[in-house]
């Protein structure tokens, strides 16, 4: 079966096959010049095209999580949700005072670290699937891309490199969505409310993956024109 761009399977298949095309260039010339593979580093949260991928244990996964709110932008994720919900009064409903903007912080960083240690490190460990996003880059048409971006919120691959339903994703959103009802208003709590944020994460989930499709290249043509 043809494995696309996004499987980690691709990727390996891809650099053994380059191996063995180079090895046997090597044998006929009678040369042994040293083979160079690019491999993503083991916890990158985004693995480029043309990447070779490591593999991933549980453990790995686990670590994979936390490390993805360590670091430095994370912050700056929990402040533009913060203050978007404050500037519009909306959930968590805390009020609209500075203390309020505080709590919203908290509950921001709380929910997406708790987000992100259940989709990357305990679903993703327990359904056996790879968590990280595999950028198709430029040699993809620009639709092409943002409906696969959007896709792998609900589309996945398995560890062996097999399409699968992203049951770590959906499994990890409901999870943190569940979680807020220890620690938002009492307003905020409850069936409908829950649902409601269960559904909003697969909306910022969608738009966080177009953002990792097409940043890298945004940032790319800014650089040029200066």
């Amino acid at each position: 079966m043809q494995l696309l761009p996004d499987s980690p399977g691709f990727v390996r298949s891809a650099a053994l096959n380059a191996e063995a095309q180079n090895t046997s260039t090597i044998e006929a010339a009678e040369v042994a010049p040293a083979i160079k593979t690019n491999v993503a580093r083991k916890y990158t949260r985004i693995i480029q095209p043309g990447q070779q991928a490591q593999p991933l244990t549980p453990g790995d996964k686990l670590i994979l999580g936390i490390r993805s709110q360590t670091r430095p932008m994370s912050p700056v994720s929990w402040l533009v949700s913060a203050g978007l919900s404050h500037l519009r009064d909306g959930r968590p409903h805390y009020g609209t005072d500075s203390g309020a903007f505080g709590e919203r912080l908290g509950a921001a960083a709380l929910k997406q670290s708790t987000q992100s240690v259940l989709v990357l490190g305990v679903f993703a460990g327990a359904f056996h699937e790879d968590p990280r996003y595999y950028r198709q880059g430029r040699s993809h048409s620009f639709m092409k891309r943002a409906v696969y971006a959007a896709s792998r919120v609900l589309i996945t691959r398995t560890d062996s490199g097999q399409p699968s339903i992203n049951w770590a994703q959906i499994c990890g959103m409901a999870g943190s969505a569940a979680i807020t009802n220890l620690y938002e208003p009492e307003r905020d709590t409850g069936f409908t409310p829950t649902a409601r944020s269960f559904g909003d994460s697969f909306v910022t989930g969608a738009a966080s993956n177009e953002l990792r499709e097409f940043v890298a290249d945004a940032i790319a043509m800014i650089r040029r024109k200066r």
